[in-house]
């Protein structure tokens, strides 16, 4: 791979963090800084340490493709439009009276448990630092599962026909427009890296 251990030793670590093209891109340029200081400093080791420290530690290399990775990106905005609708739905509900209309207890449950799971997904997609395939399948988790409970939330409409209002008409837009932004996302995070 390089000439000299430290230099390989960072990109086994980057490689256990970065999907393999990056990796292969950032050995090009971190190899190609290892050779420009042995052409100046004349020692391997000092060459090695100087590379290094030009090119960065795998913390920081790591944590800089993870903030620009897609996953990322869609994990925030998802995070974002789910209390924005939330409030929609819970808007609508509570002048519905729809905490004592006939939504059954076990899909109660469901939603509230796919709920959480959403924001625990989306959370860590946003909060991981160190490992790309981690971000990348939080943030795919995350908006699949919003894709999923956005239509039981549109179904469950359909089939109690609650009264028309504005908020009702405000919620399902929130519910239409999530789905569609997790659904534009998810092809996203499957194909990118």
């Amino acid at each position: 791979m390089a000439g000299h251990e430290l230099i390989e030793r960072h990109l086994r670590t980057l490689a256990e963090r970065l999907p393999d093209p990056v990796v292969d891109e950032l050995a090009d340029g971190l190899l190609a800084s290892y050779d420009d200081q042995m052409e100046r400093l004349g020692d391997p080791d000092a060459a090695a340490q100087a590379a290094l420290a030009d090119f960065g530690d795998a913390d920081t290399v790591t944590a800089a493709f993870i903030r620009a990775s897609p996953a990322r990106h869609a994990a925030i905005t998802l995070l974002v439009a789910g209390p924005i609708v939330g409030l929609g739905w819970g808007a609508t509900l509570v002048t519905a009276n729809g905490w004592t209309s006939a939504i059954p207890l076990p899909l109660r449950l469901t939603l509230g448990l796919l709920l959480g799971s959403v924001v625990l997904m989306l959370v860590t997609a946003l909060r991981e630092q160190r490992h790309y395939r981690t971000v990348r399948l939080a943030a795919l988790g995350g908006a699949a599962t919003v894709a999923v409970v956005d239509t039981l939330m549109l179904g469950m409409v359909v089939t109690l026909v609650p009264p028309p209002s504005l908020l009702l008409l405000v919620a399902l837009s929130g519910s239409v427009a999530r789905i569609m932004l997790a659904v534009r996302a998810v092809p996203t995070l499957i194909t990118r890296l």
